[in-house]
């Protein structure tokens, strides 16, 4: 074969609906030169009008039977896991442990990092000094709030008071005097040779000088010191402790003998006076009001028992100086211990780690990681869930709870069913339409994964075995044409099909009921099995048959047909009606069929 040859081989043969077209477009060249387009164009109009007017027409057949309604809307998204956590870190340090995988699955709270927690715990220690010396301070100065309160040191009388409430005192300001006059205790000489032979608990007896009265007693004390009475005796104090009757006052005088641990008794070397067996001054501690004084001159009050309450704005103001000081440093050492917790990082969800960034060793808080470094990822993927954008005019047919129909390209021959989880009414208006976000949610899946697109489709009603037809069959008024007599041989015992020709029917008006894009339920009218019979127009494929015939019979047209006519064209061409041989008939089927409206 030579080169020219090769050439003219290597060519594709031109479909013939190209070539038809081509010679459209050189008619209508020729015309224009010749003057005559204006006719022609008006020829082209009437062409396409009476395409139009006369459309072709075909008719369906179809067996009335029972069938599952279901209607639905429709709508692509994103698969999303139910829940994600990206793990980063408000820590510093070398990771001592990463003991999980990608596609692992791990529950919340399991431990993933373990990171040097070292410079903290000294942190901690340093801390728990200073929470510890500023709890210190804080006793301590607490214990000084408590001298506020003046407390009598044992049980007496109170004989004298110095100030009222209101009065502001000094530290070392008198407060009160009181004495215990329940036992009065009687300081006398004995001779020091006879005092070897008196202890402490002995026996005595004691005579009052001005009334003679007698009264028991016991030996308390004998005092260490000598001394020489006017006689020249050598002599030693001992004190007598008498329970006082009522009678014994202060510096009363009186004699004494006492019962020896000899056994016998000696006498006093001279007479003695009666002292308080307690005494005291209450003074002030600190400087301040008094704020409440609880006794009065006369009363009798016990050992502990606080008698009045000094208040002081500066020792107040240092106590909570000192606990707000103890506050902070606990403070401090609570916020080390929640920090040393981060340094060990837990799951915050049960799922899959789908993704693992820093592992054993590796440093977290170098300079090339941010606070918004991530570490891993975490899916919950026990739930896919998806978003659907729905339009404000089908809103109101979507309810939480309806069933959603699922496939994906990605996953062929398998279809996947979730429900509505959430209805949202916040919506995003564009162009005069708002669209309403829908999420659904597919649960026990391991076929689908997040970032997968699928196709959905919502459930808005299922009628179940109920009679329906095509939509197409229905007229307006909901008549619908039932076939008198039998189906033609032609149908050949099929259910449904195409007929050559329309046969003979009777309308009838039917009720109406849920539909679909295809079908629409009959609830009366027919009956199961009827046969019935509608349209179908091809409005497309009958105008080009129209305009292919009336360029058949341009050749009839004054003056002939142009020099350079293709071969076929002439009078012998198509006429109006005829389907147009090769694709050119084929397309026009393909663009223009469509349903009788009802």
């Amino acid at each position: 074969m030579n080169q020219t040859t090769a050439k003219k081989a290597s060519k594709k043969k031109m479909p013939k609906w190209l070539k038809t077209l081509l010679i459209l477009v050189i008619i209508i060249a020729i015309l224009a030169a010749s003057g005559i387009a204006l006719s022609f164009f008006g020829i082209f109009d009437m062409i396409f009008a009476k395409g139009a007017a006369g459309a072709l027409s075909s008719f369906n057949y179809y067996t009335v039977s029972k069938r599952d309604i279901v209607t639905t809307l429709t709508g692509t998204g994103t698969l999303q896991p139910c829940d994600s956590y990206t793990i980063t870190a408000t820590v510093s340090g070398d990771i001592l442990s990463a003991d999980f995988e990608e596609m692992q699955k791990v529950n919340e709270d399991d431990v993933l990092y373990v990171v040097d927690s070292s410079d903290v715990r000294d942190d901690i220690a340093e801390k728990l000094e200073d929470v510890e010396e500023a709890l210190d301070d804080l006793n301590e100065k607490k214990e000084e709030f408590e001298d506020l309160n003046i407390v009598s040191e044992f049980e007496g009388t109170v004989r004298e008071l110095y100030p009222e409430e209101g009065d502001n005192l000094s530290n070392g300001s008198k407060i009160a005097y009181i004495v215990d006059t329940e036992t009065m205790l009687l300081d006398i000489p004995f001779f020091a040779v006879n005092t070897d032979y008196i202890s402490n608990g002995c026996e005595a007896k004691v005579t009052f000088s001005s009334t003679g009265e007698i009264l028991s007693g016991k030996v308390t004390e004998i005092s260490n010191l000598t001394s020489t009475n006017s006689n020249g005796s050598t002599v030693r104090n001992i004190t007598i402790a008498v329970k006082n009757p009522g009678g014994i006052t202060f510096g009363m005088q009186a004699y004494a003998s006492v019962c020896g641990t000899n056994g016998i008794v000696y006498d006093c070397a001279g007479q003695g006076s009666f002292k308080y067996n307690e005494e005291e001054t209450l003074l002030a501690e600190y400087s301040g009001e008094l704020e409440a004084l609880y006794i009065k001159e006369g009363d009798r009050v016990k050992k502990d028992q606080i008698i009045g309450k000094i208040s002081s704005e500066n020792l107040d103001k240092q106590i909570e100086q000192l606990e707000k000081a103890y506050e902070n440093q606990k403070k401090s050492l609570d916020d080390l211990y929640d920090r040393l917790d981060d340094y060990t990082i837990r799951a915050p969800i049960s799922g899959t780690i789908v993704q693992k960034n820093y592992k054993a060793l590796d440093t977290i808080g170098s300079s090339s990681m941010s606070s918004t470094t991530s570490l891993a990822i975490i899916y919950d993927m026990s739930k896919l869930t998806f978003e659907l954008s729905i339009d404000e005019l089908d809103l109101s047919l979507i309810e939480v709870g309806q069933k959603v129909e699922i496939t994906s390209d990605s996953i062929s021959n398998i279809r996947f069913e979730g429900v509505v989880s959430k209805k949202s009414i916040v919506g995003t208006s564009s162009g005069g339409t708002t669209v309403y976000p829908v999420t659904v949610e597919i649960e026990g899946n391991d076929t689908l994964l997040p970032g997968m697109n699928v196709n959905a489709e919502i459930v808005i009603s299922s009628t179940e075995d109920v009679l329906a037809v095509p939509v197409s069959a229905v007229s307006r008024g909901n008549k619908i044409e039932i076939i008198k007599g039998a189906l033609p041989e032609s149908a050949n015992g099929r259910p449904q099909g195409l007929l050559s020709s329309k046969p003979e029917t009777e309308s009838v008006s039917v009720e109406l009921g849920a539909s679909d894009e295809d079908y629409i339920e009959i609830k009366s009218g027919l009956s199961e099995g009827d046969i019935i019979v509608y349209e179908v127009k091809n409005v497309t494929q009958n105008g080009m048959a129209a305009m292919m015939g009336m360029m058949g019979s341009m050749g009839g047209m004054s003056g002939g047909m142009p020099s350079g006519m293709p071969s076929g064209m002439g009078s012998g061409g198509m006429s109006s009606g005829q389907r147009p041989s090769g694709n050119m008939g084929g397309m026009g089927g393909n663009m223009g069929t469509r349903p009788a409206g009802r």
